[in-house]
């Protein structure tokens, strides 16, 4: 009886660990996609709230857009004289816009839903800012 019972048991943890590294083989042999996933959602346009002659623009990436991709590209425009403060649930980045008020980065996000926002900032301490959800997923639709 004792012999079937440590039969038992070394069975049972050969299982798991057969089950373990052959689940870690599926999983290291996926494919993540480093294209953009796309859906058909109606596009809609947003425009951010100017107070006097401070504005913040953000032309990338769409609001409620989805990505396979774990670092994103910020771009956009303001006045040229502001600060520009992008944040995401990882990071925060502080830029400088050229001369024309256009800024890009990149900043890396979090799986799952991310808001992004991009603030800028006046030299006088007034801001404005825009707000973007932006979703990471490397699951296939």
């Amino acid at each position: 009886m004792k012999e079937r019972l440590i039969i038992i048991i070394v069975a049972i943890i050969a299982g798991l660990f057969i089950t373990s590294a052959g689940f870690f083989i599926y999983q290291s042999t996926k494919k993540g996609s480093d294209t953009p996933i796309t859906k058909n959602v109606p596009k809609t346009t947003t425009t951010p709230l100017s107070t006097g002659t401070i504005f913040v623009r953000v032309s990338e990436p769409n609001d409620e857009s989805l990505t396979a991709k774990r670092t994103i590209s910020v771009k956009g425009s303001t006045n040229p004289e502001n600060i520009v403060v992008i944040s995401s649930n990882l990071e925060d980045i502080e830029i400088k816009p050229n001369q024309e008020g256009n800024f890009s980065t990149s900043i890396d996000i979090d799986a799952g839903a991310n808001q992004i926002v991009t603030r800028a900032i006046a030299p006088d301490g007034s801001s404005a800012q825009d707000i973007k959800t932006i979703t990471y997923s490397t699951e296939e639709f």
